[in-house]
């Protein structure tokens, strides 16, 4: 998401993060059963921000391991890495770095070799990781760490947003009083809905 005024931005987002050191857990559901969780665990310090999503599941099909992370400077993306594996092996890889005039893409599928995405242009203050944590307030579009892609935010009721990836699946967030407190995915194949646990509530 380009940030046309920094202040401008951050005043216009709900901005709520964990306690340093105090995870937020979230069961991870399929067809109502759990088959994982996903856990999100904030270091602050200093004017720099570092999100941490980590999600585990584990089903008789797949056994998938997710990571995504970021690192904000003065409320500016600087570095993000998002992996996913399958099975206990690598399948996507997406590296992004902040240079001096854009975002460098880094990506890597299976043993492919890497390959350098589109670049994208400065400023990135919000990812897909970060809706984790912030409620999109007035945001249309926001940054994939996983796809290295600008993605449609839309609206579609009080407290609940739609991301449009790009490959066109829909990703839906929901927030009570700025906390995220579910979300509806489809990672490897799987309808998969991610519902915070109660003790994480509020937090």
């Amino acid at each position: 998401m380009k940030k046309l005024i920094s202040t401008l931005v951050l005043g216009l987002v709900l901005f709520r993060l964990p306690a340093a050191g105090q995870a937020i857990v979230y069961d991870i559901l399929l067809a109502g059963k759990s088959v994982g969780e996903l856990s999100i665990s904030p270091s602050r310090s200093g004017n720099g921000d570092h999100l941490r999503v980590r999600g585990a599941i584990d089903t008789f099909l797949y056994d998938v391991v997710y990571i995504s992370e970021n690192q904000y400077e003065n409320g500016v993306l600087k570095a993000s890495m998002s992996s996913q594996e399958v099975n206990g092996k690598l399948k996507e890889k997406t590296s992004t770095v902040k240079t001096a005039d854009r975002y460098r893409v880094t990506m890597v599928e299976g043993q492919a070799a890497a390959r350098e995405a589109a670049p994208i242009a400065h400023p990135i203050n919000y990812t897909v990781t970060s809706l984790y944590y912030w409620e999109p307030l007035n945001m249309k579009q926001i940054y994939s760490d996983r796809y290295g892609a600008m993605c449609a935010v839309q609206r579609v009721d009080a407290g609940a947003y739609d991301v449009v990836m790009p490959d066109g699946k829909k990703t839906r967030y929901t927030y009570v009083e700025g906390q995220c407190r579910e979300v509806k995915s489809h990672i490897a194949g799987l309808n998969l809905v991610f519902r915070i646990r109660p003790a994480s509530v509020g937090r």
